[in-house]
């Protein structure tokens, strides 16, 4: 399922999460992949592009959070909570 059907599992049903694909930070490894004429969807169900996994929390815990990871493995928002009928809404496109 992916980035997008996974994340699903943990919102509870009134909720939804927005997720802008462009603040997606592909590794170089993704972007050779993505040479072989792979479709983002696909790349985004099979390989996450790169996301490894997401912490859902409270945006005054952002910075608390970003200063908890050893250099090299800085996180980055990608997305938020919303009251979307949508479960998962994807925006903007991914950069290559």
């Amino acid at each position: 399922g992916g980035l997008a059907e996974n994340i699903c599992r943990v919102v509870p049903d009134n909720l939804s999460v927005e997720i802008n694909l462009n603040r997606i930070k592909p590794l170089k490894i993704f972007n050779w992949l993505k040479t072989y004429k792979i479709s983002d969807k696909e790349m985004l169900e099979t390989f996450n592009c790169g996301v490894g996994f997401c912490l859902i929390a409270d945006s005054k815990n952002i910075s608390k959070i970003k200063r908890m990871f050893p250099r090299g493995y800085t996180p980055y928002e990608i997305g938020y909570i919303s009251n979307d009928k949508n479960k998962v809404n994807l925006s903007k496109s991914l950069r290559w």
